[in-house]
């Protein structure tokens, strides 16, 4: 499996993998499969660069993505793990725990690591929890329509049942 940063020239692989990742998982992302249609060119590579995206492949087919976000209101050493999905085919296989090594051995004077998961996604915090995310206490209630919320975990580091992340 290999695992690449993308750059602005590969914005047609993350909205291709955004729509596909809506489509399949539409409740874990709040969003439609539409939105993974919207926006133009200039769109897709300004998403592509603000923030770090990381994909996984195997061979040539791309099987998960993931982004690494600093909130310009919290400190520089802050990062939170967004817009996470590994294709149904290749989940626990290790494509998550690549993907996130990958973020944090990129921007090594980050510190601090966050995810946020949604109540009832009992699946998605074990996994950050087996990849060594523990729970802050901290929640919030989503914006809008959704009448979801959701729990903030980081990740402390040290060893896991299958070694540690960096």
């Amino acid at each position: 499996m290999d695992v690449e940063v993308l750059t602005d020239d590969d914005w047609k692989l993350l909205q291709d993998l955004r729509l596909r990742a809506l489509e399949e998982s539409p409740d874990a992302f709040l969003s439609k499969a539409d939105a993974g249609r919207a926006g133009d060119e200039a769109y897709w590579r300004e998403r592509c660069t603000r923030n770090a995206w990381v994909v996984a492949r195997i061979g040539r087919q791309a099987v998960g993505m993931a982004c690494s976000v600093q909130d310009p209101e919290q400190p520089p050493y802050v990062r939170h793990i967004e817009s996470v999905w590994v294709d149904p085919d290749h989940r626990e296989k290790g494509v998550l725990r690549a993907m996130l090594r990958q973020l944090v051995e990129r921007e090594p004077a980050v510190r601090d690591w966050y995810v946020w998961v949604l109540d009832g996604s009992d699946l998605a915090r074990g996994v950050y929890e087996h990849l060594g995310f523990a729970t802050t206490g901290e929640r919030q209630t989503l914006a809008g329509s959704f009448e979801r919320s959701e729990e903030r975990l980081k990740l402390i580091p040290g060893p896991t049942d299958r070694g540690p992340l960096p």
